[in-house]
């Protein structure tokens, strides 16, 4: 037989001394004889719910030799998430373009993370898209200027969150100095009301067809790329950005 424990001896103590206070009572009393024991089913189940349920580990045979301890086996890799982190990006020792003053900025953000750190210094693919006006956009079109070119979306809290800064650095850097063009996959007319209501001065586009990569490859918004004159990406940011650090972008060499 097993050894009892010690909480075992005592429950069984606490029921055979309210089983004797109980047969104690007289017949007549039966509501105090009842109430004793409905206060002893209670004190014995939170006697028990205190102490657990204990499982008890089966006999290990005389002649059973330990097993030689193995390895765990490889733990499978994984899944990143979606998008590349900060970590992706290669110092300026290691990437030469990425600027020193590009770097600090990196290192000093504080709601979002470059992206798509491979293709940093590369040419961007042109394409030509009709903006709500129903004006063509082209990105070769702006070639000699700063290009932004952000993908958002009308429920996107951090986009929403990002207008204002999107239209006070409209307004401090002009349009023969940097072009921004906002990309929504949303139907024309929702994108067309929310920039009407949000007063939104740059340049706004409907389009739910697929853009050449690198701007096919986002996998969350807001996501801006960031374009130099010379039409070579300088950096891809993901998360909402305050219009302090998208102005220092703009400006970093």
């Amino acid at each position: 037989m097993s050894k009892r424990s010690e909480a075992d001896n005592k429950i069984d103590e606490l029921g055979r001394d309210f089983s004797a206070k109980i047969d104690s009572i007289p017949e007549k009393n039966m509501t105090i004889k009842k109430m004793f024991l409905l206060l002893m089913v209670f004190c014995l189940a939170s006697s028990v719910g205190l102490n657990g349920c204990r499982k008890k580990s089966p006999p290990v045979p005389a002649s059973t030799t330990p097993k030689e301890n193995k390895p765990p086996a490889e733990t499978p890799a994984v899944s990143k998430p979606s998008t590349e982190t900060a970590a992706t990006v290669k110092p300026p020792a290691q990437n030469p373009v990425i600027s020193k003053s590009l770097e600090e900025i990196i290192l000093n953000r504080n709601s979002w993370n470059p992206i798509l750190g491979n293709f940093y210094g590369k040419q961007m693919p042109d394409f030509k898209i009709q903006d709500i006006t129903g004006k063509t956009q082209s990105l070769s079109d702006y070639r000699g200027k700063e290009v932004m070119v952000v993908f958002w979306a009308t429920w996107c809290v951090p986009c929403m969150e990002e207008v204002p800064h999107l239209v006070a650095l409209r307004d401090i850097i002009k349009e023969d100095k940097l072009a921004i063009l906002a990309i929504s996959n949303e139907p024309d007319n929702v994108v067309k009301s929310t920039a009407e209501k949000r007063n939104m001065t740059y340049t706004v586009i409907s389009y739910q067809g697929r853009l050449p990569a690198p701007f096919s490859n986002i996998r969350g918004i807001p996501t801006a790329f960031f374009i130099r004159p010379d039409g070579t990406l300088k950096i891809v940011s993901e998360g909402g950005m305050p219009l302090s650090e998208m102005k220092s972008i703009i400006l970093a060499q």
